[in-house]
């Protein structure tokens, strides 16, 4: 009833707590965390080592030295991305209920602190030029042709001797730094005298990606809902640099979908005013609502059927879902009627199916 009346199945209350923090609290957490940042920049230096050997091997001609450079800057991107996944997950994996190191004080600050910082910088680069995506650890802006970039300064230290300095975000860090450093952070440095070194701490920065050659938003299907984590970035080289939210990028989607979307990014990057682009968007458009339109005429049922089915897998078995509806327990049912209960008996079934129009009004697991 609450489904079909309220278009809801639960409540979210807002309710205010008050709690204390202690600076002299063990901080293993912290630590593991600060050390498996640091192997982060570990490999990211590692990286940038490996990819001036590139630059070198690249003029020297030596193609086995540039296949081996080029498979050293390979593992230690990856080892870097697969270091971020993880420090990513460790905000998420504290404020989950269940959690051995479960602390809802430190995911409220993290949280707290995370939309105080992003809040200010929007404030910040709305004098500037203007805010596109925001998210919890970073903002999407465009900025005007005519602001500084990058500052090269020349040092006297052979091991640098140049040192890049992004003015965006060196301008981001000091708005962190004079609102977010905590002056009373706590060290234990003897813990036989349970001595404590009392220091000013910030270790939050902002690092500059791009610029780059688009950004596409979709637009809100309502008015004064906004539509969130969805957004396709362009390199300039026309490659994707980063997609979010998007069926392209999803399990178990419509084919049809997929291709579509695809194709439609790639468009936007055609014509060089605002009506050319929209021109170019609406010839792949135009394409993909004939085969709608038409019901796939000229098409062959095989190759209809890969756009419209939907795949899903059943991590359990049939039995041991119960009174539960689902469109892949509904297809694992039907398939059961005809081959015979064999065929759905064991974990893992990979379902297949269409969904059809009718009959209309019944729910979709029924369809």
């Amino acid at each position: 009833y609450c489904r079909k009346a309220y278009k809801k199945i639960r409540v979210t209350r807002l309710e205010d707590r008050v709690t204390t923090i202690c600076q002299r609290e063990n901080s293993f957490y912290v630590d593991t965390v600060r050390a498996f940042r640091d192997r982060r920049y570990e490999f990211k230096g590692l990286h940038k080592v490996w990819k001036k050997k590139l630059s070198a091997a690249f003029e020297s001609g030596d193609a086995a030295e540039v296949k081996r450079c080029k498979n050293m800057e390979i593992l230690y991107e990856s080892l870097q991305l697969a270091h971020k996944c993880i420090l990513n997950s460790f905000y998420g994996y504290v404020m989950r209920k269940g959690a051995r190191w479960y602390s809802m004080e430190m995911a409220g600050i993290v949280c707290y602190t995370g939309a105080n910082i992003i809040t200010q910088a929007r404030e910040l680069v709305e004098q500037i030029g203007r805010p596109l995506e925001l998210d919890t650890d970073g903002i999407w802006c465009v900025l005007p042709n005519s602001f500084p970039e990058n500052f090269v300064i020349k040092s006297t230290n052979a091991k640098k001797p140049k040192v890049t300095i992004s003015y965006p975000g060196a301008m981001l860090n000091i708005l962190v730094k004079e609102g977010f450093t905590n002056h009373q952070y706590q060290e234990l440095v003897d813990p036989a005298n349970l001595t404590y070194v009392t220091r000013s701490e910030n270790s939050i920065f902002f690092e500059v990606d791009g610029p780059y050659l688009a950004m596409i938003l979709p637009a809100s299907k309502e008015e004064g809902k906004k539509l969130k984590k969805r957004y396709a970035v362009f390199n300039e080289d026309g490659s994707l640099a980063e997609l979010k939210g998007f069926e392209v990028k999803r399990r178990g989607e419509l084919q049809l979908i997929k291709i579509f979307q695809s194709s439609v990014f790639e468009a936007f990057l055609k014509g060089s005013t605002l009506e050319e682009v929209y021109a170019s968007v609406a010839k792949v458009a135009d394409y993909w609502l004939d085969v709608l339109y038409s019901k796939a005429a000229n098409m062959p049922d095989s190759e209809l059927f890969e756009l419209i089915s939907e795949n899903r897998s059943m991590s359990r078995r049939l039995e041991d879902y119960g009174e539960q509806k689902s469109t892949s327990i509904s297809t694992a049912k039907r398939l059961a009627e005809f081959l015979g209960d064999q065929m759905v008996k064991d974990a893992g079934l990979s379902c297949r199916y269409v969904i059809s129009r009718k009959p209309e009004g019944s729910p979709v697991t029924e369809r």
